[in-house]
């Protein structure tokens, strides 16, 4: 895979002279101050329909685009007549994931950098940013979420109808039952609540009130159900920010069984499972998609796409060949699919390798919508390079960075990525579907590529890596336009671009702010309301 990216110089250590090092940054700084005046914004005649679609958990090998042998017809479709973004960056969760997306921030700036808001977690998204939804409804657009909040509900403040959206249809959690819309926290309970036993409890709201009348529908038809009915009572020359966090693909592994049969010859079950609900995702998108033309929405849209971290192997996602899963800083865990789709595109049947994080969104979609994106925001309005009209102005990007228990952060500058302390699993999963004989590679949690840093600049980095509590051992430096996969420790032979980006990151803890994550309360167990995860208790 061949990035687009601009490249730092290959630097071959053999002295302790920081002039290469100084080169590096000054072409880094005319390079980033180059691309952002190169930025000339393309506009559209006038405000469209932005439809912002996440899918939960889909891995990188989970698509037909990567993997012939999956079934997604319609995705497909969408992506190869748009713009396939092959470049495009999340976070490792899905609490994360969502905070960078609707704040255009980075999480480690705002306290949401650690794991995810859990069910009896008395935090949400901070109340003081300004949110997508709020910018797009100053504009003039109606602004409506269908599915998956997950960005905290302990007060009703932090929920969608009092963030920006004038209408919310889902549930506030990670996942739940698809039919019964029941969550158990048990899943949960090692983690953050001990040995007390919680109580189930039933998570769907149509705005504030409780909604109870779906019937057992499997959710990723009841949403487009619901989208199908809010497209058909509305007036398509109006402007619509349409927010659809599907509940797919994530735990738990269920589908109607029509959409498995497709997969026989696949003999790992939870993988044949999982396949057919992203089949089943598939097809509820292209429903939508049929919606929008039905109802006139389509000509004036804008269709994004994107997943919220990579596939959870042990829920049978897949990102071969990229290395690690969701919940790690490797590759499989940040590299997301995603695309762009809308007639008004220059440029469809392109398919782009520049560097696009989840942060940009905002900025991208407000500058579509005529709206005004908050002055703090980390990311940069990608639409003229979605287009084809410039190259990204991003060159570089942070991955996340926490210090909540043990250090653990990775940033990108141009082709190069630097992993710092505890990046999490890092193995390679062949798909179970090629082979009943899977072999994963797997590899330790830090120093898996036998990393011996030596050189004469190896007192600086220690000094470095000293600030942020972790030593040399835990440096990995990959050549992403190379390698890909993450196999080639460079570290000990380029000091010297490990000094710069370990600068870099030096730099960005300025901005840190500690981790919003707090212990179990048990106000809010559903038993205190009537088995109903309820707002209220915080």
């Amino acid at each position: 895979m061949m990035s687009t990216v601009t490249s730092l110089p290959v630097i071959h250590c053999t002295s302790t002279t920081y002039t290469a090092m100084a080169a590096v940054k000054e072409q880094l700084l005319v390079l980033m101050v180059s691309a952002v005046l190169a930025s000339v914004v393309t506009t559209v005649s006038s405000p469209p329909h932005i439809i912002l679609i996440v899918a939960d958990d889909l891995g990188w090998n989970d698509v037909s685009w990567h993997n012939p042998l999956v079934q997604t017809p319609h995705l497909e479709a969408l992506a190869r007549s748009g713009v396939l973004l092959e470049q495009s960056y999340v976070l490792p969760l899905c609490t994360p994931t969502r905070s960078a997306l609707l704040s255009g921030r980075y999480p480690f700036t705002i306290g949401r950098q650690h794991l995810v808001i859990w069910p009896l977690s008395p935090s949400g998204l901070d109340l003081d940013l300004t949110i997508l939804p709020q910018s797009l409804k100053s504009a003039g657009y109606s602004t409506h979420i269908v599915g998956k909040w997950h960005l905290g509900f302990c007060s009703w403040q932090y929920t969608p109808t009092l963030r920006g959206f004038d209408t919310f249809y889902g549930y506030y959690q990670a996942g739940e039952d698809y039919y019964s819309r029941i969550c158990s926290p048990r899943y949960f309970e090692d983690v953050i609540c001990g040995d007390k036993k919680l109580s189930y409890g039933y998570d769907f709201r149509r705005n504030t009130d409780v909604e109870d009348t779906d019937n057992g529908t499997y959710s990723p038809f009841l949403f487009t159900s619901y989208v199908e009915n809010l497209l058909s009572s509305r007036n398509p020359d109006d402007p619509m920010f349409l927010y659809l966090p599907f509940q797919s693909v994530h735990a738990p592994l269920q589908v109607p069984e029509e959409y498995t049969e497709p997969y026989s010859f696949v003999k790992d079950e939870n993988r044949r499972i999982k396949l057919g609900m992203v089949s089943a995702l598939d097809e509820a998108a292209g429903q939508v998609v049929d919606a929008l033309k039905t109802t006139g929405h389509y000509d004036n849209s804008v269709i994004v796409f994107t997943t919220d971290n990579g596939g959870p192997t042990a829920s049978s996602g897949n990102n071969w060949p990229l290395r690690g899963n969701k919940s790690s800083l490797f590759e499989g865990g940040t590299r997301g699919i995603a695309f762009v789709h809308s007639p008004l595109l220059p440029n469809p049947g392109t398919v782009s390798h520049q560097l696009i994080h989840v942060t940009d969104w905002y900025q991208t979609l407000a500058g579509l919508a005529g709206a005004e994106a908050p002055t703090n925001t980390d990311g940069v309005d990608q639409w003229p390079t979605i287009t084809g009209s410039v190259p990204s102005p991003r060159t570089d990007m942070i991955y996340n960075i926490d210090n909540t228990t043990k250090f653990s952060a990775a940033v990108r500058m141009g082709e190069y990525k630097l992993l710092v302390g505890e990046p999490g699993w890092g193995e390679w999963t062949p798909p179970p579907e090629n082979d009943t004989d899977i072999v994963v590679e797997e590899s330790s949690h830090i120093n898996t590529d036998n990393h011996k840093m030596v050189g004469e600049g190896k007192e600086r980095i220690q000094h470095l890596l000293h600030l942020f509590n972790t030593n040399d051992t835990e440096l990995k430096l990959y050549d992403l336009t190379e390698d890909p996969e993450e196999r080639v420790n460079l570290a000990d032979i380029m000091e010297e671009v490990v000094i710069v980006m370990l600068e870099f990151l030096e730099q960005q803890m300025s901005r840190y702010v500690p981790a919003d994550y707090q212990p179990c309360d048990y106000d809010g167990d559903p038993i205190n309301f009537d088995n109903v995860w309820t707002p209220g208790w915080c």
